[in-house]
C-alpha cells in the first residue's frame, strides 16, 4: 500500500523519470555557522548574533542550549514578577 502513494501522476512504474520527480520541491538551506570544538558553550551562543537568534533561528549548534538559557531566564523574571506582587 504504501509504495503507491509516493508515485506522481501518470506513473506506471515503469522506470521511467516520472518516479524520482519531487512532487514538494526542497527549499534552500538556511545559513548555519558552525562553530569549532574549541569555542565554549557561551561563546559559541553569543558568537553567531547573540542568544536570541541562535535559539530562534538555530543559526548554530548551540541552539538548544541557548533555548535551555532562556527558559531559564524567562522563568527566574516570572518567578520574580510573581513574588513581588505576592507581597
Amino acid at each position: 500500500m504504501w509504495r503507491f502513494m509516493g508515485k506522481t501522476k501518470g506513473s506506471t512504474g515503469s522506470g521511467d523519470d516520472s518516479e524520482n520527480v519531487e512532487r514538494i520541491p526542497r527549499r534552500d538551506l538556511p545559513y548555519f555557522d558552525e562553530q569549532s570544538e574549541d569555542v565554549g558553550l557561551i561563546g559559541g551562543m553569543t558568537s553567531s548574533g547573540g542568544i536570541f537568534r541562535v535559539a530562534f533561528l538555530d543559526t548554530n549548534q548551540f541552539g538548544p542550549h541557548a533555548m535551555i538559557v532562556m527558559l531559564f531566564g524567562f522563568a527566574a523574571i516570572t518567578g520574580g514578577i510573581l513574588f513581588l506582587l505576592s507581597l
